[in-house]
C-alpha cells in the first residue's frame, strides 16, 4: 500500500524552544513506527507555514500537491496541517476532491510532537487506518480522551477559543458533487465575513463582492435600522448578503423574518466556516449576485446537513 503524505507545517510540524513554538523538521518523525511492511510513505512538502498564516495561494499549492499525489497512484493521501485554519483547508479540499477515488485525510496535533500532551502521532496512526479502510472522501481525524473521531471535511466547525478539539455537524446527505473549481481564488480577498454582535459596526462595502454574517445560535440577528441601512447599501452595490447558522429550523423568530424581508439570504444548515470557503469559491467563479446566490444555495460535496 502506498500512502502519499503532504507536509504543510503547523503545530504538528513544530518544535518547542523555551516559551516559543516554531517550525522545524518534526513532522517527518511521524513516520517513525507508523508504517508496516506493506505500507510505503511517499512524502512531499509543497510549503511550510504556521496554519494561521494560510492564504488562498497556499490552498492552491495544497490542491496541486494533492492532485499530484493522486496521479502518483497513491492508495490514500494524508495531509499534515496546523489546527488554526484546518477547518478551512478541509472544507476547501472537501469541495475540490469530493469525488476522490481514494481517502484524503487531514491530520493535526494539539501540541508540538515533542510535547507529551501531543496527539499528533495518534491522529496520524488513525489516518493510516482510515486509508486502509478505503473509505472515499475528504476527512479529518482527532483523538481526545482515548477516542478518535472521524469528521467529514466540509462539516467541520471552527474550534472554540482556548480549545483545539475538532467538532463537526451531522445530518443530511454526506456525499455530493464537487464544487466547480474556479481558475483563480480571488474571491478569498473579496468576501466580508463577520459574526453578529450587539450594536455591531457595519463597514463600508467598497471592494466587497459578498457578505457572510454568522447569526446567533438561534438563527437570529438584530435587524434594526442600522442593519436595514447596511442592507440598503449592499443592494445598491449589488452585494449579496448571506446568513450562516440560520437553517435547520422548523420555525423562525420574528427577527429572522425581518432580515429576510430586507433581502438577506439565509443558508441551509451547514458549518458557517465551510460556508465562508464556499462563498469565497462562489465569488471566484461568479461575478453577479444571482450567480453567487445560485451556487451558495446549491448543495456540493454533502455540505448541507438538512
Amino acid at each position: 500500500m502506498k500512502i502519499a503524505v503532504v507536509f504543510t507545517g503547523g503545530t504538528i510540524g513544530s518544535k518547542t524552544h523555551g516559551a516559543e513554538i516554531s517550525l522545524g523538521k518534526a513532522p517527518y518523525t511521524l513516520l517513525d513506527g507508523a508504517g508496516s511492511p506493506d505500507v510505503i510513505f511517499d512524502c512531499r512538502e509543497p510549503y511550510t507555514v504556521l496554519s494561521e498564516e494560510m492564504t488562498a495561494e497556499h490552498l492552491s499549492m495544497l490542491s496541486d500537491a494533492v492532485k499530484d499525489a493522486q496521479k502518483s497512484g497513491a492508495d490514500g493521501i494524508i495531509v499534515t496541517h496546523g489546527t488554526d485554519s484546518l477547518v478551512y483547508s478541509a472544507a476547501f479540499l472537501g469541495y475540490v476532491f469530493s469525488d476522490s477515488k481514494v481517502p484524503i485525510v487531514l491530520v493535526s496535533s494539539g501540541y508540538p510532537l515533542d510535547d507529551e500532551r501531543a496527539n499528533g502521532r495518534q491522529n496520524f496512526a488513525a489516518a493510516v487506518e482510515l486509508v486502509r479502510s478505503g473509505e472515499k472522501g475528504v476527512f479529518a481525524v482527532w483523538q481526545a480522551d482515548g477516542v478518535c473521531k472521524v469528521h467529514q471535511g466540509v462539516r467541520l466547525v471552527r474550534q472554540m477559543p482556548y480549545d483545539d478539539l475538532l467538532t463537526s455537524i451531522t445530518g443530511g446527505e454526506i456525499h455530493g458533487e464537487p464544487f466547480p473549481v474556479p481558475e483563480q481564488l480571488d474571491g478569498f480577498g473579496r468576501v466580508l465575513a463577520m459574526p453578529v454582535l450587539p450594536s455591531m459596526f457595519y463597514p463600508d462595502l467598497n471592494g466587497v463582492s459578498a457578505v457572510l454574517l454568522t447569526a446567533y445560535h438561534s438563527g437570529t440577528l438584530c435587524a434594526d435600522g442600522r442593519f436595514a441601512d447596511f442592507m440598503s447599501r449592499a443592494q445598491a452595490l449589488g452585494v449579496p448578503v448571506f446568513i450562516a447558522g440560520a437553517g435547520g429550523r422548523t420555525a423562525d423568530y420574528e427577527t429572522a423574518k425581518k432580515y429576510k424581508s430586507l433581502g438577506a439570504v439565509p443558508l441551509p444548515m451547514a458549518s458557517p466556516d465551510t460556508m465562508y470557503v464556499k462563498l469565497c469559491l462562489a465569488v471566484s467563479q461568479e461575478r453577479t449576485a444571482e450567480g453567487i446566490k445560485r451556487l451558495m444555495l446549491t448543495p456540493f460535496a454533502g455540505d448541507f446537513a438538512e
